[in-house]
Order: structure tokens, then C-alpha cells, then sequence
């Protein structure tokens, strides 16, 4: 009878040491969730819009090629913008709407493609014969550099650019 009672007594551990590891792996799995639901939440409380408003366009034909940068680096190069946007002119005043943004800083460039060849044109000197602009009004002799452009993204924001 001692023999049944200590098979029986065994049995009866490993079922509650399965069950243990069961309600463990249950509540593992379950925290494990939740973590990730938070970070979900998180990144959707981190993603941000950028209004940009441009002003002061001259000339009422071709498009606005606005490209928004997140490092420096890019931003010099003119390669792999964050985000860019393709605005056909119909008046001297548009607004366009970036979303999806994460924390960060970032520069916006612009610039008035009138003949719509995709290039800003210039003249032999070198001068913009097209209208631009950047994020800051940055670059009031010459081309803004990405720390005279920069501004902080930490929330939903507005800007306005006005075309030179």
C-alpha cells in the first residue's frame, strides 16, 4: 500500500510540477504580449506629422519638389530623404503634410521645378533660377547646411517655407 501511495504522491508532483511550467509558459507568453503591445503603442505615440506650409510662389506652372532629411549626411548628398513630395503649382501658397514621423531632427529642402525637368535650374553663375527654400528660412547666402535646417520632432508640428 506504501508502494501505490508513493507512486500515487509522485504522479501527483509531476502533474503539479507540469502544471507549474504550464502556468509559467501561459504567463510568460502573456507578459511577453503585453510587452509587445506597449512598444506597438509606444512607436503609434511616437509617430508624428509635419505640416509644411510654402509661400511666396511666383510663377504658377510645374511643381514643387520638397524632400525632408533625418541626418546630415543625406541631407548633404541630396540622396535618401526620410520622405519626399511631388506638389503640382496651382497658386502661390501649399500645404503639404508629412506623417509617420519618428522622433528626431529633420530639414526640409524645396525647390520650384517651373519647366518640369526635375533639376533646379541655375543660371552661369551658379545662382538658383528656379524658386527654393528650406526648413529655418535657412541659407540666406547660399545653400542651407543641414544644422542651419534642422529643427527638433518631438510631437506633431508646423512649418512654413517661404520660397525665395
Amino acid at each position: 500500500m506504501k508502494h501505490v501511495n508513493l507512486t500515487m504522491t509522485t504522479t501527483l508532483i509531476r502533474r503539479a510540477n507540469m502544471t507549474k511550467r504550464t502556468l509559467s509558459a501561459i504567463w510568460g507568453a502573456g507578459l511577453a504580449c503585453l510587452l509587445l503591445s506597449a512598444g506597438t503603442m509606444s512607436a503609434e505615440i511616437q509617430a508624428h506629422t509635419l505640416t509644411v506650409d510654402i509661400d511666396n510662389i511666383q510663377v504658377q506652372t510645374g511643381a514643387l519638389m520638397v524632400e525632408l532629411y533625418a541626418n546630415a549626411e543625406d541631407y548633404a548628398a541630396g540622396h535618401n530623404p526620410s520622405a519626399s513630395m511631388i506638389k503640382p503649382v496651382t497658386k502661390t501658397e501649399h500645404r503639404l503634410v508629412f506623417s509617420d514621423l519618428a522622433d528626431g531632427q529633420y530639414a526640409v529642402k524645396v525647390f520650384h521645378d517651373e519647366n518640369g525637368n526635375h533639376s533646379l535650374d541655375t543660371n552661369m553663375l551658379g545662382v538658383p533660377s528656379e524658386g527654393y527654400g528650406f526648413s529655418n528660412n535657412a541659407g540666406s547666402f547660399g545653400p542651407a547646411s543641414f544644422k542651419d535646417a534642422s529643427f527638433s520632432l518631438q510631437a506633431d508640428a508646423q512649418i512654413t517655407i517661404h520660397i525665395r
